[in-house]
């Protein structure tokens, strides 16, 4: 695949960022709130133009490598077709858990949250963030690992969101997974 040019969002190096984490609260629907008049976040973003992104599937494996650059490609096929159903969803889920045990030789992996996207705009007053199956957008802007005080993202604050298994959010590292399921090459995972 040939490199591409495109205009990318990217948060904003604001002063305000020196003394509050920039974050997005999801809050549930309730008496006397409105997310339209009151603000449920501090992100600020601006565009940069004629960015260059290139394909590393092809140039990734071997060259690029999760201790030397901070990220990596893998290939995995996974026996999911389609994220349709909740069943789909946690078989996935446990496949990408499993996956980074035996890559990264950890004893625990949990995979807490999963984003299912199409490439066209949701336009909704309110939605469900416990249903695994809820369709979004495109992500809003360029961005890296989230909830973790160490990487330089937004933090994404959710009123009710429960763990399951007794997990806590302590994280030393946080990766973030970008997926395509491609049917017609039996399916894939792209680590990154």
């Amino acid at each position: 695949m040939p490199d591409v040019y495109a205009n990318i969002d990217y948060l904003e190096d604001l002063e305000l960022y020196k003394t509050e984490k920039p974050y997005w609260c999801f809050l549930p629907p309730h008496d006397g709130f409105d997310p339209d008049r009151q603000r449920v976040d501090n992100l600020e973003f601006e565009v940069r133009h004629d960015i260059k992104i290139t394909d590393i599937r092809s140039i990734g494996k071997g060259k690029i490598g999760l201790e030397s650059h901070g990220f990596e490609v893998l290939s995995h096929t996974t026996g999911v077709s389609e994220l349709t159903s909740i069943d789909a969803v946690e078989v996935y889920k446990a496949e990408t858990e499993q996956l980074l045990k035996e890559r990264l030789g950890a004893v625990f992996v949990k995979c807490y949250d999963l984003k299912l996207r199409k490439n066209i705009p949701f336009y909704r007053s309110q939605f469900d963030i416990n249903d695994p199956l809820h369709m979004e957008g495109p992500a809003r802007g360029a961005h890296v690992g989230m909830n973790c005080s160490l990487i330089p993202g937004p933090s994404v604050l959710y009123s009710g969101y429960e763990m399951t298994d007794g997990v806590r959010q302590i994280r030393h590292m946080t990766l973030d997974l970008l997926s395509s399921i491609d049917s017609s090459q039996g399916g894939s995972k792209t680590l990154t």
